[in-house]
């Protein structure tokens, strides 16, 4: 069954709009969205929760409940940054402590955030529930999957474009509820008024892994938002459906700068650790040969 979001007119190109669905293979739909005005900006969550019958619906329930109670009383004083961090960081917090039920121990959720503010964008995630930047005739990624498979790219050991297809193609590295010192990846975008716009889209794995970025971004550019998501929806399932599918389509007023961006990985000590053994090698070379030149130059001098 279909579970449509929309504000105002079905056919508004400036409204968004967000569905998910069961999917065909599995019972229980363990995604979520939400969407909060605040003072300090409008709030939008997509997460897809982890561990079936063991509580992965639950998680992204309790999740995203405890998002939302921590993102309503900010105000325009607060830090956009610090409200995502402390919002995701509860809901991390809460997760870890369900676990401790052992009907619970094995369930998490990913989370994908996002913050629009009148002048700058923020996205915040945790897992591989993904965000992407639709602008005129291109499509950006803006998140980092937190899987296996991202770390063998990042590696130098597998293709991009092979990373889906992958057998560990859904192997998490990190989700909520997997460590209390968790801390999310933070994207920040500069929003700059004029008279067009762009197109956040949010969306789950179920979703993005049915299609390639190239429809998914011809489906928004030709459609408003509430029919996009149910156009999205509808090609899924008939590609078989075989995950729960969640997708947001949000119109954001004014242009996004990929220009003026900043990113904050939660990882970048892990990802340098794990740069290619190359890299490695020709470092400690580099070292050695280093300490080999002043060894000779202070022979030289004695």
């Amino acid at each position: 069954m279909l579970r449509l979001f929309e504000n105002g007119n079905r056919d508004n190109l400036l409204l968004p709009a967000a569905i998910t669905d069961t999917g065909y293979e599995r019972d229980l739909n363990e995604d979520r969205y939400c969407v909060l005005e605040t003072k300090l900006g409008i709030f939008w969550a997509v997460l897809d929760g982890l561990g079936g019958v063991s509580g992965g619906e639950v998680a992204a329930q309790i999740a995203m409940d405890a998002f939302l109670r921590e993102v309503a009383n900010c105000t325009e004083k607060d830090d956009p940054e610090e409200v995502l961090i402390k919002a995701i960081r509860e809901a991390n917090r809460i997760i870890i402590l369900r676990r401790q039920n052992p009907n619970f121990a094995g369930m998490g959720t990913t989370l994908v955030a996002a913050l629009i503010t009148p002048n700058r964008l923020y996205i915040a995630n945790v897992g591989d529930s993904r965000a992407y930047l639709i602008k005129d005739d291109d499509i950006t990624q803006l998140t980092v999957d937190h899987t296996l498979v991202q770390q063998y790219v990042d590696m130098g050991k597998l293709l991009a474009s092979e990373a889906l297809s992958h057998p560990e193609s859904h192997v998490l590295t990190k989700c909520l509820g997997s460590d209390h010192r968790l801390t999310p990846d933070l994207f920040s975008f500069g929003i700059y008024q004029n008279s067009g716009y762009d197109t956040l889209v949010l969306c789950t794995d179920g979703l993005y892994s049915m299609l390639t970025e190239k429809e998914l971004a011809d489906i928004v550019r030709s459609h408003s938002p509430q029919t996009a998501v149910v156009k999205l929806v509808e090609l899924v399932k008939n590609r078989g459906g075989f995950d729960n599918i969640t997708v947001a389509v949000i119109p954001i007023p004014g242009r996004v700068s990929l220009e003026d961006s900043v990113m904050k990985l939660s990882d970048r000590r892990s990802k340098f650790i794990n740069l290619s053994p190359i890299f490695w090698i020709a470092f400690f070379i580099g070292v050695l040969l280093l300490v080999m030149a002043i060894m000779v130059a202070l022979l030289v001098l004695n």
